[in-house]
């Protein structure tokens, strides 16, 4: 797994990026909290007005299918 190379805040707590995987055109953020880390989350980047948001997913099966391609990259190697 790749080390955290940047912090971003997400609701008033810092997180790394623990690594960015592109799936069907959209870029899915890893991220863990450097003070826990078992606190663990995904977000992903959408662009609206012209603007780069980080936002949540939509449901479970979104979750589940974004944390399969995180599981696979690193299950290969």
């Amino acid at each position: 797994m790749q080390e955290v190379t940047k912090l971003i805040t997400l609701e008033n707590d810092e997180y790394g990026i623990v690594d960015i995987i592109i799936i069907n055109n959209i870029e899915y953020y890893y991220l863990t909290n450097p003070e826990n880390l078992e606190d663990f989350c995904i977000r992903k980047i959408i662009t609206e007005n012209g603007e780069e948001l980080i936002v949540g997913l939509d449901d479970e099966k979104e979750f589940d299918m974004a944390l399969m391609e995180f599981t696979k990259k690193y299950q290969q190697g």
